[in-house]
């Protein structure tokens, strides 16, 4: 549970960094396993590499999709070029779980994802977040719901 916690804060990191520079997925990954990793690794934290791979490929083969998930839950006047990137990355990737890790309880992904976007963000833009996530979810799980 750990491993997978502390992975998904590079995961985000992965994924903003994705966002800003379009750079290729395969050599950011590349950079984060075989750099920032290890460089983490240093205080004595778990890592799931596999894991990050998954997601973060996954945000990238699926970003249209995903990204047509968020529109549809922004109000009318904002578009998803006013979304801060360290918040597409963490609904993104969240988003992605729920999508593909139906093992994953719900609310697991949605308080992982929103206790991130807590370090990173105030608490408006977390409630957005948690807001925003809470919406998908019912809407990708909608018969398992509650």
């Amino acid at each position: 549970m750990e491993a997978r916690r502390n992975t998904r804060k590079i995961a985000v990191q992965a994924v903003f960094q994705f966002f800003f520079s379009k750079e290729d997925v395969n050599k950011i990954l590349e950079e984060f396993c075989n750099y920032r990793i290890k460089e983490f690794k240093n205080y004595k934290k778990k890592y799931d590499t596999d894991f990050l791979k998954k997601v973060v490929v996954g945000v990238h083969q699926n970003e249209k999709k995903i990204t047509k998930m968020i529109e549809c839950n922004l109000s009318e006047n904002w578009l998803i070029d006013r979304v801060d990137l360290t918040m597409k990355a963490i609904i993104s990737l969240a988003i992605y779980e729920l999508i593909s890790y139906e093992k994953i309880p719900l609310q697991v992904i949605i308080n992982e994802y929103v206790s991130i976007a807590n370090q990173y963000l105030d608490k408006r833009n977390t409630g957005f977040i948690n807001g925003i996530l809470d919406n998908i979810a019912k809407n990708i799980r909608k018969p398992k719901y509650g």
